[in-house]
């Protein structure tokens, strides 16, 4: 007997087999048994969650001749084993896409008035229905509003929103939902079972079902595609991502904890090596966000993100919720014009190492040629644990911010839209940092006043300045919009768009007073009225 694909094989006969659309199946079994049949019903969702097969299965159950108590069809009667074979006179499946013609649709309506040959019913079921034309939807509406009482039509579509709004009103709609990824993975688990196969460990499943991405089918038709690479009925770690061009478990672990702490070098031996292994680039970018994703999920339970194996214990020493979230953002919306550039393997390599290199390039430091850039996380046992602080002889506020910008890039930009109230008097211990707020600017307060924020913004004014942690006295302070006037209080941002404006006029006066321009004034009898500043 030729193989069945576990799509085919494990299509579900009865209600209770369906995967994930307990929804759908209990509506239409109380139809069936309460004898309130519809004329049309819509089924829309995306592709492989069931629709083709529910349609079939409650095609089947109308028309079954022996009826199960539970609503489901018994599958020996003339009428199921007829829609079984294909041979059946009163149940139809017609594909959309390739009968969408004013023509096709004539044929159909005048199928529709004959009684059906055997039972009380004949079912028409219109697959990617949203591909009929406008035409053949004309033609189509007057017998889907008023059918003969003998037809009821089953439309289903991944693409309701090209549907006409004429063709809905007269269906009941039914929206499938995507399949939670621990039902595909128990539903893996199962079919496993029953055709022994075994795996290697306890996240194959798991992984297959988040590579269907909510999809039955899709997920059913990676199982079969994993299955064609392994050695008898074992499915191993190797063979899937062998099979399905993904990178594996350990060299995905060292990338996303390179990326993390800041390792460039390794970031880059890491991608190299998987792009000679000829990985499917686009399969690499979805892992590299899924993993990010699980790390933004699993934030609050560090101790079981690491048990999971995706990244390295300690990879998190010293990095923040928003620069993770700066990562994941950056990578999203540089991954989608990266692999659609001419050479999408280089392109992406840069943007790995970029995001390897942000707090220098957040910081406007510049890494010279063969420099090795300091890591993100903490340094490696016996190197020191404190970032160094600029050595200068008074250590500004500024000089603070700026160091700031390497350790907490999100807690420097909070505090620049503040400033010191005061200036810090550094010969008297405790020393005191005073920091105002504008009172439109209360939400860059909250956050600063944040519990685990407020700490390690201690921890690193006790770093920066060498002076122990019970000698910091740190306060916030909301200034109201009377008070900044009296004060005359500007805050870091302000000075900074302050400075830079008194250096575009700078610039500009300097390209006015040019006497190349003054004689081209001269020459064409004009002035100048508009310079633009490419920065």
């Amino acid at each position: 007997m030729a193989y069945q694909v576990l799509a085919r094989k494990w299509r579900p006969k009865q209600f209770e087999e369906v995967v994930g659309q307990g929804h759908v199946t209990r509506t239409l079994q109380n139809a069936i048994r309460q004898e309130k049949l519809a004329h049309a019903y819509l089924f829309t969702g995306t592709r492989g969650v069931g629709k083709t097969s529910i349609a079939r299965l409650f095609g089947k159950a109308i028309r079954c001749e022996n009826r199960q108590e539970n609503c489901n069809p018994c599958l020996k009667c003339a009428a199921c084993l007829d829609v079984d074979s294909g041979n059946s006179m009163d149940y139809s499946e017609i594909d959309g896409a390739s009968n969408n013609s004013v023509d096709d649709v004539r044929s159909l309506i005048e199928n529709v008035q004959y009684l059906p040959t055997r039972g009380k019913h004949k079912i028409y079921v219109i697959d990617e229905v949203h591909m009929l034309s406008v035409s053949a939807f004309n033609a189509l509406l007057k017998t889907l509003e008023e059918p003969p009482h003998h037809a009821i039509f089953i439309l289903a579509t991944t693409d309701p929103q090209k549907l006409l709004g004429t063709v809905i009103s007269r269906c009941q709609r039914y929206d499938f939902k995507n399949v939670p990824v621990e039902v595909l993975s128990n539903h893996v688990q199962k079919i496993a079972v029953a055709e022994s196969i075994t795996f290697s460990n306890d996240k194959i499943p798991q992984k297959l079902a988040e590579l269907g991405k909510g999809s039955v089918r899709d997920t059913l038709s990676i199982f079969d595609q994993v299955l064609g690479l392994s050695e008898g009925a074992k499915v191993t770690e190797e063979s899937l991502t062998a099979a399905l061009g993904l990178a594996g478990t350990s060299a995905m672990k060292e990338l996303l904890t390179s990326l993390l702490i800041g390792e460039a070098k390794t970031c880059t031996k890491i991608y190299r090596g998987l792009v000679d292994e000829n990985i499917d680039l686009k399969k690499l970018c979805d892992q590299i966000l899924d993993g990010f994703y699980e790390i933004i999920n699993s934030i609050d339970d560090q101790q079981k993100l690491f048990a999971t194996g995706i990244i390295k214990e300690k990879s998190l020493d010293g990095i923040t919720i928003a620069e993770i979230f700066w990562m994941y953002e950056s990578l999203v919306k540089d991954f989608a014009w990266a692999l659609t550039s001419l050479n999408p393997e280089k392109v992406v390599l840069i943007l790995l190492q970029k995001v390897c290199l942000r707090r220098s390039i957040l910081a406007g430091d510049d890494v010279k040629l063969g420099e090795v850039p300091q890591t993100v996380g903490k340094p490696e046992a016996g190197a020191s644990e404190k970032v160094e602080a600029p050595k200068k002889l008074t250590k500004t506020w500024n000089d603070f911010l700026n160091y700031l910008r390497q350790t907490s890039p999100a807690t420097a930009s909070n505090l620049e839209h503040g400033n010191l109230l005061h200036e810090v008097n550094h010969a008297v211990l405790p020393l005191k940092f005073t920091v105002a707020f504008p009172e439109d600017a209360a939400v860059f307060q909250d956050f600063i006043e944040e519990k685990d924020v407020y700490a390690r913004l201690k921890n690193q004014l006790s770093d920066f300045y060498e002076v122990d942690i019970d000698k910091i006295q740190f306060l916030t302070k909301i200034l109201s919009h009377e008070e900044k006037q009296d004060k005359n209080f500007r805050t870091k941002v302000e000075i900074d768009e302050e400075i830079k404006l008194n250096s575009e006029e700078e610039r500009r006066q300097k390209i006015l007073n040019n006497p190349f321009v003054k004689e081209a004034e001269k020459l064409f009898n004009a002035k100048i009225d508009k310079i633009i500043l490419n920065d």
